[in-house]
């Protein structure tokens, strides 16, 4: 008999301990943005840079130039969607941006979390000369909201950036979306 009650208070004991540490995370995947690459074409020198990391959260940190002093005013983004490996690319969609002094001021869109890290602030004009950009990142709340699938796929996103239609440059960025799952604060431990 005691036996058996060993082995019961056993069981339960490894049950529990399994149980707690199952529950203790959150079922659903929390997604961060990890980058792979970074780099820029013709006008824009890049000085040097580097993915650091905090927490859960990466960031590009550097300092790029900008060598000519064409008046930007329009982006043309162009998104490609890789296989999981990032191998097979193929493209995507494109984003015409235009009155862009009007696009850099506005606040909550996917691109204000990335151009708030410069400084000087990206604001018109842009100017030439040196930009510092300190915990660069992209925000993914609304890259979800826009296509929920975003995280299936590793990305390449090359922004074009032109004066009138003369093409002054352009800064690209490969990405990969990482997901895990958050541990939950036990209500049980103080």
């Amino acid at each position: 008999m005691m036996a058996i009650c060993l082995k019961m208070a056993l069981y339960f004991i490894l049950i529990g301990e399994l149980f707690i540490n199952t529950m203790s995370y959150n079922p659903m995947l929390t997604y961060v943005i990890r980058f792979k690459k970074f780099y820029v074409t013709p006008n824009f020198t890049m000085d040097y840079y580097s993915f650091d990391q905090y927490k859960d959260t990466q960031y590009i940190n550097g300092q790029f130039t900008i060598n000519t002093k064409e008046l930007i005013n329009k982006v043309v983004a162009v998104f490609e969607r890789c296989d999981p490996d990032g191998i097979n690319c193929e493209y995507f969609q494109s984003w015409t941006v235009t009155g862009l002094c009007n696009k850099l001021k506005e606040k909550n869109q996917i691109w204000t979390r990335w151009y708030d890290s410069f400084d000087p602030p990206m604001r018109c004009p842009l100017n030439k000369g040196k930009y510092t950009m300190k915990n660069g990142t992209g925000d993914i709340g609304p890259i979800l909201l826009l296509y929920p699938q975003a995280t299936d796929y590793q990305w390449r996103v090359v922004q074009n950036m032109y004066a009138n239609d003369i093409f002054v440059g352009s800064v690209s960025v490969e990405i990969v979306f990482f997901g895990y799952r958050k541990k939950i604060k036990s209500i049980l431990n103080p």
